[in-house]
């Protein structure tokens, strides 16, 4: 059987790594970092599958429960799914971005999928991506049996986005491959400087014939030149 990664291992990934989950291998396409000031962090690492189904890992680090302060989470974003508020009856899908910026009270539950959610917790800060930064609000709703997370992120940008979460170990991963990419630049590298080397050698060696020709060249020109007189001068 084939030993799961560990922590250290995930952690790792980047942009061009490879790894596998439940036999299906995966492509880490981008990385992201995100901060808030009580000091909940979050790692997300964006795969996809060769037929094209994405999700997020994520590494999630909460300061309010020291005695779980690391937990991942696998995530599916959702394209316009029915967020129905148990209370009215009423799909909150498109006002809910606006409700969470505008610091309206989270609603205390939503149901997704004829699964009911309620509200747990809300998170704010700065989401850094490439070098750019984005504000992100954040509502988390759980089952009743906290197996399965809805999350809600309203974007700075006024966009809003839906993801499905469940909680994953880096047991459950399987064999990781490196990013080749600083490989195939070192080896392009290295083949440059040799493709190099190869030519300034060539040329050193042609350099050297012509300069081996010059000499004889001269030489020959001073022996038949030196004939001459002796030949004029009789002797």
């Amino acid at each position: 059987m084939t030993a799961g990664l560990t922590e250290t291992q995930l952690r790792h990934l980047r942009e061009g790594s490879q790894l596998k989950y439940h036999g299906v291998q995966w492509l880490v396409q981008d990385y992201s970092t995100y901060t808030d000031d009580n000091g909940y962090e979050t790692e997300e690492w964006q795969l996809k599958s060769s037929s094209g189904k994405a999700y997020y890992l994520l590494r999630e680090v909460d300061p309010q429960n020291p005695e779980t302060l690391v937990h991942w989470y696998l995530a599916e974003e959702l394209r316009y799914p029915t967020l129905i508020d148990p209370q009215t009856a009423r799909d909150r899908l498109t006002t809910v971005g606006d409700d969470m910026r505008s610091c309206t009270a989270p609603y205390p539950e939503l149901q997704l999928f004829n699964r009911v959610y309620a509200f747990e917790s809300q998170t704010e800060g700065d989401y850094d991506s490439d070098g750019n930064t984005r504000h992100r609000i954040t509502w988390d709703y759980w089952d009743k049996a906290h197996l399965w997370n809805l999350a809600l992120e309203a974007w700075s940008d006024n966009t809003l986005s839906v993801y499905s979460t469940r909680e994953v170990q880096p047991a459950d991963f399987t064999e990781i491959q490196s990013s080749n990419r600083a490989a195939l630049g070192a080896g392009q590298s290295n083949s440059f400087s040799a493709d190099v080397d190869s030519i300034q050698a060539f040329n050193n060696q042609a350099l050297n014939k012509r300069e081996s020709r010059s000499r004889e060249f001269a030489i020959a020109w001073i022996v038949t030149i030196v004939g001459f007189f002796l030949m004029i001068s009789g002797i």
